[in-house]
């Protein structure tokens, strides 16, 4: 595309004239057409009379069938929807009584009563004090409106900070380890393209990996891209094999061989796999001895001639995973006599030990020695947010700068119940060490924590031991009927913002224009943040703004790119999106391919500048349960515990919804195509359901020490025996708040999970770790969850 530089406002009296025109209208006079954008996709929202009558997509959305966007008319309007600043009633009249937190009733308060709270007990408490725990993306795709930003900037500029979160959820474990492998992530590098895929892999082996739900939606804005290319997969003639203990919609539209596994047992399988291409001399040397390190440390481990003296056989393989010794071999033969490409997973890495997951997959794509060619080696996101789309190459809008934190404790993303419960505790992490704050307020915006966090029932003694917590939220979800102060923050489409679309093709810009005026008293968090810095002081104020306005700081963004090389912001506002087409080169892209061509001009950022089998670095660490190279740890909970098993013989899979994005939808109309007697579905192997005399659409109670939830059965036989599914990000629901540990009527699957930490090296979440029992039960019907009753509304 030629660039010719444009005339674009100068003016921020101007550039606020333009943002807050309407867009063109539609054929009906009366209604307005304005483009919005969200990680459901962009569309066109038809306004009359200032509400929202329809949604329909832009052309970039690849797939307008899809259901999500339409649900923003019902969430917007949801009965659900915070109307005013409330406040726990016992907070309120001074008394506190943390541990009433989720059990009584809210005050309607004004929005000075509510910051003025907030506002006098920052000013008590110290920056390490005060637990951030604020998320961006999934839920506010916008750059200036992001709320992890805007509550990050709040605090680094008017208190000096806050106590963060070091790593995240979805790849917590691999996050610590493969830059060290690797140089890089790889989780959410560029892939190698779907057109080179389709051009030259002849076995296309889903580890794990459900390219389907996680590329409906995106971290910013989707585009399902990723959908025509599936159609073509499906004429393509390659050969996909899947690996998973449940055999998802992908792999059967694809008609991929099923390799039924043992779930958290992936790397046994893996080593299993090596010891057979080296034992078979099948393994490339070559490819080895040129572009990988440590491969001499790692053999002996291989053949068994370290301490635990256990050669890595495919039998022995075959006793830990259940997937058949000449099988493995199978397996190992078609990846090394054919161009196979690797697509691995997030989902491993989530479990006890998964730090050697990505790990020992890497090893073994080294020893297939594929890595770099056309269509082979592997690759970590091919099932996300458009993995393996070409990428545009513009320079796109950043976010909202945050400052400086001076607080310098992060507690890992896993660990926050724990870190609340044992202020002072050390623990080992990254090879060093931590020590755990004295929290005393939690403070999240736009995110539920108690929907994605671990063993609820332990989060939620912890929150109810703190001294108080704010929640900022469009919805009453489980996390804000947990606060203390919950303040009514606005939905997307009530604030102008501005976005990207396609976290890998990034190819388009997007106005995220306002669509309606704010409901109820609900406020931008922005421009909440914004007037609490006021109170605190003028400084505080000036320091958070900026001196600019919402309008002059998106026109900002937007000149900050290449974007005013090929738009006038003007033109982009009006229009509502700028498109940047990949080059043919970018559509040829295979990773790690320079690294192959001249691994000593293009070598990677690890401690030799190869692939690390074996790492220095982290046999320093001298850690029990991570060495300098990948091994298999038995998991603490797992099928191959014959003692465990005899009380929780199931174990329970928490995969990505297909009708959410996490916790998001689950108060829409979208749940009626899929909860069964209304609740959220737990996926059973037919043979188990008779087993437990359970037939399709009973309600069961899923249980463990951890907790109890109840669901609707759903029989399938795209689920191997042992295993159970049930999606996470049901709304948490307590059927008696009073217990302990109540049961939850909803389905909520985080009752039952784990916190324990992957090592102590990444100290991540092993969710995916889970033993479970489950029955029929007799249960009342279920409506779904409920706003509270707040009084003064």
């Amino acid at each position: 595309m030629s660039i010719s530089r444009r005339n674009f406002l100068k003016s921020s009296a101007a550039t606020a004239l333009a943002i807050s025109s309407n867009s063109v209208l539609a054929k009906d006079e009366n209604i307005k057409t304005i483009p919005h954008a969200s990680n459901l996709g962009a569309f066109y929202a038809d306004v009359q009379d200032g509400k929202i009558v329809k949604i329909h997509s832009q052309v970039s959305d690849k797939d307008p069938k899809f259901p999500g966007n339409e649900a923003w008319i019902d969430r917007v309007y949801s009965d659900t929807r915070i109307k005013y600043p409330c406040v726990r009633k016992s907070y309120l009249e001074g008394k506190n009584s943390p541990e009433l937190r989720g059990k009584e009733e809210f005050v309607r308060v004004s929005w000075d009563k509510a910051m003025q709270l907030i506002v006098d007990k920052l000013k008590t408490l110290k920056p390490e004090e005060i637990h951030n725990a604020s998320y961006s993306g999934w839920g506010h795709p916008g750059l200036l409106h992001n709320c992890g930003a805007v509550a990050g900037r709040f605090f680094n500029t008017s208190i000096g900070g806050a106590v963060g979160t070091d790593g995240e959820y979805s790849n917590g474990a691999a996050g610590k380890v493969n830059a060290t492998i690797m140089g890089d992530l790889e989780v959410y590098s560029l892939q190698t393209s779907h057109e080179v895929i389709l051009e030259n892999t002849k076995v296309y082996v889903m580890w794990g990996a459900d390219l389907l739900k996680c590329n409906q939606i995106d971290y910013k804005i989707a585009n399902r891209g990723n959908n025509p290319y599936y159609d073509k997969y499906e004429k393509s003639g390659i050969k996909f094999i899947t690996i998973d203990p449940q055999y998802t919609e992908i792999a059967n539209r694809f008609g991929a061989e099923w390799i039924k596994i043992r779930p958290n047992t992936d790397v046994a399988l893996m080593l299993g796999m090596a010891h057979y291409l080296y034992t078979s001399k099948q393994y490339d040397k070559d490819f080895i001895e040129k572009y990988t390190f440590g491969f001499n440390k790692f053999l002996p481990y291989l053949l068994g001639k370290t301490e635990d003296k256990v050669e890595k056989t495919p039998a022995w393989a075959a006793k830990i995973t259940g997937v058949d010794e000449k099988i493995i071999k199978a397996l190992a033969d078609t990846f090394v006599k054919n161009r196979t490409f690797l697509a691995g997973n997030w989902s491993m890495q989530r479990a006890h030990h998964g730090e050697q997951a990505d790990w020992m997959l890497m090893v073994l794509a080294a020893m297939i020695g594929q890595v770099g060619l056309p269509g082979g080696g592997f690759g970590f996101s091919m099932h996300y947010s458009g993995g393996g789309q070409a990428f545009s190459g513009a320079m796109l809008p950043g976010g909202l700068p945050q400052g400086k934190n001076k607080v310098d404790v992060s507690i890992p993303a896993s660990r926050i119940s724990e870190a609340i419960l044992n202020p002072g505790k050390k623990i080992n992490f990254k090879g060093g060490h931590m020590t755990y704050p004295d929290l005393k307020m939690l403070y999240i915006t736009g995110a539920t924590l108690l929907g994605h966090h671990p063993n609820t029932n332990e989060l939620i003694k912890a929150i109810r031991t703190l001294d108080t917590v704010v929640v900022h939220e469009p919805w009453w979800t489980p996390m804000a009927k947990m606060a203390d102060i919950v303040l009514p923050s606005t939905t997307p489409l009530e604030r102008d913002d501005i976005s990207y679309g396609g976290s890998y093709s990034q190819d388009y810009v997007y106005a995220m224009k306002k669509v309606i005026e704010p409901l109820w008293e609900a406020r931008n968090d922005y421009d909440i943040f914004a007037d609490m810095a006021k109170m605190i002081s003028d400084k505080a104020y000036r320091k958070f703004t900026g001196s600019k306005t919402k309008e002059e700081r998106i026109k900002g963004l937007y000149d900050k790119s290449d974007c005013p090389n090929y738009m006038s912001f003007e033109e982009f506002w009006d229009k509502g999106y700028l498109y940047f087409e990949p080059s043919e080169d970018a559509k040829k892209f295979v990773r790690h391919a320079e690294f192959r061509k001249d691994p000593v001009a293009n070598k990677l950022a690890t401690e030799t500048g190869k692939i690390q089998i074996f790492s220095q670095k982290f046999a320093d660490f001298k850690l029990e349960d991570f060495k300098g190279h990948p091994i298999w740890l038995e998991p603490a909970e797992w099928l191959g515990d014959e003692e465990k098993t005899k009380k929780y013989p199931l174990h329970v899979l928490s995969p990505h919804p297909k009708y959410r994005i996490h916790s998001q939808l689950d108060n829409s109309f979208i749940r009626k195509a899929y909860k069964v007697t209304n609740r959220e579905p737990v996926v059973i192997n037919d043979e188990d359901a008779k087993k437990f005399g359970i037939k399709d659409g009973d309600v069961v109670e899923v249980y463990n020490d951890r907790g109890a939830i109840l669901c609707g059965a759903a029989v399938s036989k795209n689920i191997m025996q042992g295993v159970i599914a049930v999606e996470e990000g049901a709304w948490y629901d307590p059927e008696n708040v009073n217990d302990e540990k109540p049961r939850c009527k909803a389905g909520h699957v985080n009752l039952l999970t784990t916190s324990i930490p992957t090592s102590t090296m990444a100290q991540a979440t092993s969710v995916n770790t889970c033993l479970a029992a489950i029955r029929k039960v007799d249960a009342k019907a279920y409506e779904g969850v409920k706003a509270p009753k707040v009084k003064g509304a």
